[in-house]
């Protein structure tokens, strides 16, 4: 029985829309189809083991699907993957969503015969395609339920950018926030590969007078929140695109598969612990991870990339940033450090503001687990 090896190039944020494809042609072909699915680069450190893996699952690929929207078609990656699936000459297909069509597609990837995801006839030439490769007969399957389910994703990542982009134009009254203690929030995995990428510049760039500390798990991240204001939350550790979880134990990048007992956090669990800190800023940097930030955006600010963001970029987009807090708004600072590192790294505004907040560090009682009484989805 023929295997075909798919290379599924997308954006961390349109995860759904992958996860979705590998699931019906998976089913569909009953097993022939394998499929790579990897995130960009803005999930996982830039410069790790994950380049040589995503090279490696393009090199065994027959055929390479590229998810597109109006965002994934100006990201370097994605032009960059998809460029090389066609110096190799396997055949690259385009899926369109959210508005744009095969005919908008730029250059290199309007070079390729595309398809819409939420047409069944345009999904049919894709399944005869993959058919085609596998030497097998067109599988009978109904392919408008398929593109239904496209639709209804498509319609939820809609929302999801309408929410980033009001979070986007709100205009700030934030005050100026002198000496805010940071925590940063990242795992034992990450600081490994943090010293294969030079990442370990990002923690030294904090400001020397900042108050910030970090914690690698979950128990003390819980512990911490628990007990102290917390002004600003800095996390540097993989944050699942679909779900917004934040993870702590190991997970094999690029493809975002868990390994080991599990240690996370979810957004909902984040979200209380967010508000018995009093927190006024979340801070992600390991990735553009929408879910997250979207979900974030009830109880506080969020800062999150919006690109590729190299190590020493990030490094002294973190020094300008946490040193222009002492004399610049979160808007100012954020723009300021963007400008000095060319990091773009963009605010989001919260969409009701808390009230009875504190810029200055206070015990806190109450030492018990959110564990047991919170959901970890």
């Amino acid at each position: 029985m023929l295997k075909l090896h798919v290379f599924v190039s997308h954006l961390h944020i349109e995860s759904k829309f992958a996860d979705a494809l590998e699931h019906a042609l998976t089913r569909d072909f009953k097993g022939q189809v394998e499929l790579f699915v990897s995130s960009d680069a803005t999930s996982i450190p830039v410069g790790s083991q994950w380049f040589e893996k995503i090279l490696s699952g393009i090199e065994r690929a027959q055929l390479q699907l590229v998810i597109c929207s109006s965002q994934s078609v100006q990201r370097p990656w994605i032009n960059y993957e998809s460029g090389a699936g066609r110096i190799r000459g396997i055949e690259v297909v385009p899926l369109c969503h959210s508005g744009i069509t095969p005919a908008q597609l730029p250059v290199p990837l309007g070079l390729s015969e595309g398809v819409v995801l939420t047409d069944a006839r345009g999904l049919r030439r894709l399944y005869a395609k993959v058919a085609q490769l596998l030497e097998e007969r067109l599988p009978v399957v109904n392919l408008r339920l398929l593109a239904d389910e496209f639709s209804r994703l498509q319609e939820r990542h809609r929302g999801l950018l309408q929410i980033d982009a009001n979070a986007r134009e709100r205009v700030s009254d934030e005050a100026i926030v002198q000496n805010p203690r940071v925590l940063c929030v990242t795992s034992k995995q990450f600081l490994k590969l943090g010293y294969e990428n030079q990442l370990e510049i990002v923690v030294r760039a904090f400001p020397k007078t900042l108050k910030h500390q970090i914690v690698t798990n979950s128990e003390d991240f819980e512990r911490v929140m628990e007990q102290h204001t917390v002004d600003i939350i800095h996390i540097a550790a993989y944050v699942c695109p679909r779900t917004g979880n934040l993870y702590f134990n190991n997970v094999d990048l690029p493809v975002g598969t868990n390994r080991g007992p599990l240690d996370f956090i979810s957004p909902s669990t984040l979200r209380v612990l967010l508000g018995r800190a009093k927190t006024r800023l979340v801070v992600i940097v390991s990735g553009d991870s929408l879910a997250l930030a979207t979900d974030l955006l009830s109880v506080t600010n969020v800062i999150a990339p919006r690109d590729i963001v190299s190590a020493k970029a990030m490094a002294q987009w973190v020094t300008v940033f946490y040193r222009g807090l002492r004399t610049r708004t979160l808007r100012a600072a954020c723009e300021k450090a963007a400008e000095r590192s060319h990091a773009k790294m963009q605010l989001l505004i919260q969409a009701s503001k808390l009230t009875d907040i504190s810029f200055k560090g206070a015990r806190r009682s109450g030492k018990a687990r959110l564990r047991s009484k919170y959901n970890r989805a």
